[in-house]
């Protein structure tokens, strides 16, 4: 139902100087600039083609000033996938290429960039249980206005901490569903989330999602006989 999501944060380090003698120093904002390059080979060359994976650089904060070269760059990446080997050679992936990427550009062994995967801002898949969702589609169906229940494929590698409550380890059979909040009529030019302008219509988003949670409790709470 969604993918997994880890947090990477990656410390480039330099030598700053002057920005008029960039000989004199190890640019961070070069390294950190061909680090972002070199992380797409890692999608594109180090997992199958078929096993869909994303690394995103989300922010890159570096320098003060035109005509100084700093000695730091912090990045942040979001890495997604749907599953666990493919998330650990996109995260041991980011590892490589970022030592690799500033070796090759002649920072020192002691300035290597440090690559930190967040222990907090993670999250593995989302996998629904397919018999339990099945349940609550058919429950949906039945009780819900005709046209109210909308299928569609994924379009991105969206990640959400339900995740938790429904990993093999836990033994629960959980379902995570969407519940659309944009009129028809608007989704086609409503801003996407995250960005400022996002926005729902409350009244009717919340009215149909506490409706269809209690539609389905009601059918997985259903005695059998």
């Amino acid at each position: 139902m969604q993918s997994s999501s880890d947090s990477v944060d990656i410390v480039v380090h330099g030598v700053g100087t002057h920005g008029a003698c960039p000989h004199l120093d190890i640019d961070p904002e070069l390294v950190a600039s061909q680090i972002v390059v070199s992380l797409q080979s890692v999608v594109s060359r180090s997992i199958a083609p078929l096993d869909p994976g994303v690394n995103t650089v989300g922010a890159i904060h570096g320098g003060a000033k035109h005509n100084i070269i700093g000695d730091k760059v912090e990045m942040q990446l979001t890495v997604r996938s749907d599953d666990p080997e493919v998330r650990i050679q996109l995260l041991d992936g980011i590892d490589r290429v970022a030592r690799g990427v500033a070796i090759a550009m002649g920072v020192p062994e002691d300035l290597v960039p440090e690559v930190v995967r967040s222990q907090t801002e993670s999250t593995p898949p989302t996998i629904n249980d397919a018999d339990t969702a099945q349940l609550l589609r058919d429950a949906f169906t039945a009780s819900l206005p005709e046209g109210t229940l909308f299928e569609q494929p994924r379009g991105g590698m969206g990640a959400e901490d339900f995740a938790y409550f429904v990993t093999r380890e836990t033994g629960v059979k959980g379902v995570y569903f969407n519940v659309g909040g944009t009129p028809e009529a608007d989704v086609k030019t409503a801003p996407s989330h995250h960005s400022p302008f996002f926005k729902i219509d409350p009244e009717a988003s919340v009215k149909l999602g506490t409706e269809a949670m209690v539609v389905g409790a009601m059918a997985l709470m259903k005695p059998t006989s």
